[in-house]
């Protein structure tokens, strides 16, 4: 309730998940009609967008719903593969596949080692199951996020690896349940 007693919605991430990925899709077919000469009316995508918001909006603020905080999630409860930024994403996308895969549920005994990236920055190294690493690293900044939402963890016995947590491999097997394919997949509910 705001101070005039108009009622607001609560902050809701999914929602929020929604709009960036509705102005993201503006951005990109914006630079994509420019660079090969298409007509372009990003206003009216923008019009649209913002319109649509304020419908979302007025109809959550007349329900009764309201979002669990994401302090009350348990450490083994999945998040929403939504709520993951994009490039972080991308990342652990790729680190459940080579260390979870999309079969059996297996011990996910891979981990990530620190390492140098090549453009000579802090990044982290892909160990597989099988003891052979991946080529490229992955840049720290990229896996902040993640470590961040409880998806990566430090491992207990060697401070200097980190290891897909209870709530990675629970978000990653909820992810492949719903349908997920590539990163970009959101599977929303």
């Amino acid at each position: 309730m705001s101070r005039n007693g108009v009622r607001r919605p609560d902050a809701d991430p999914i929602r929020k998940v929604r709009f960036r990925e509705a102005a993201r899709e503006i951005v990109a077919k914006d630079r994509h009609d420019r660079k090969y000469g298409f007509a372009v009316d990003t206003a009216g995508a923008v019009a649209r967008a913002l319109e649509r918001a304020y419908r979302q909006g007025f109809v959550d603020a007349q329900g009764e719903q309201s979002m669990p905080a994401a302090d009350d999630m348990q450490p083994g409860e999945p998040i929403d593969w939504a709520l993951i930024p994009p490039r972080p994403r991308a990342a652990f996308w790729t680190i459940c596949l080579f260390i979870l895969g999309k079969g059996e549920r297996t011990g996910g005994a891979g981990h990530l080692v620190p390492a140098t990236t090549e453009r000579g920055t802090a990044g982290w190294q892909l160990v597989l199951p099988s003891g052979h690493s991946e080529k490229n690293p992955l840049a720290e900044k990229t896996l902040v996020p993640l470590v961040r939402l409880g998806l990566l963890e430090l491992a207990d016995g060697a401070p200097e690896r980190l290891r897909v947590s209870a709530r990675g491999r629970a978000t990653w097997w909820l992810f492949l349940e719903r349908g997920g394919q590539y990163p970009e997949d959101l599977t929303l509910v």
